[in-house]
């Protein structure tokens, strides 16, 4: 019964993951209809690397909600999981921003993006909670 708690726990992880990427994703959608130039072309790449870069955003967001307690959506308060999925996204994120022009990108700053979202993952919901939509 207890391992079967533990992955439903990861499994509302997970859920809070994907619910605040694509929310990210979607909001940035809709913040940006109507500013954008009315072309019959667009360019379906840099529309698919900007969802991207806001479903990494997002998802760094979810799993700060989901292990920090101070959320109120949490399973619990796992600091150290939030340092390092933040880390992962963070890096993500920096990898995601980097694949719009490779020829300028270095191994340094995915490091330097792992720090960040580590950072923000250590912190947790004290930056998290003035994300408004």
């Amino acid at each position: 019964m207890i391992a079967a708690l533990r992955r439903h726990k990861w499994l509302v992880v997970l859920a809070l993951v994907v619910f605040f990427g694509m929310a990210f994703v979607v909001a940035a959608i809709l913040s940006s209809l109507g500013s954008a130039p009315g072309s019959a072309s667009v360019n379906w790449k840099a529309v698919g690397l900007l969802a991207a870069f806001f479903a990494s955003l997002g998802a760094l967001y979810g799993s700060v909600a989901a292990l920090d307690s101070r959320s109120g959506m949490s399973v619990g308060n796992h600091p150290v999981w939030r340092m390092l999925l933040g880390a992962i996204f963070g890096a993500a994120t920096v990898f995601i921003v980097w694949s719009w022009n490779p020829a300028n990108f270095d191994n340094t700053w995915s490091l330097v993006g792992a720090a960040v979202g580590g950072v923000l993952g250590w912190f947790g919901w004290r930056w998290a909670r003035y994300v408004d939509f």
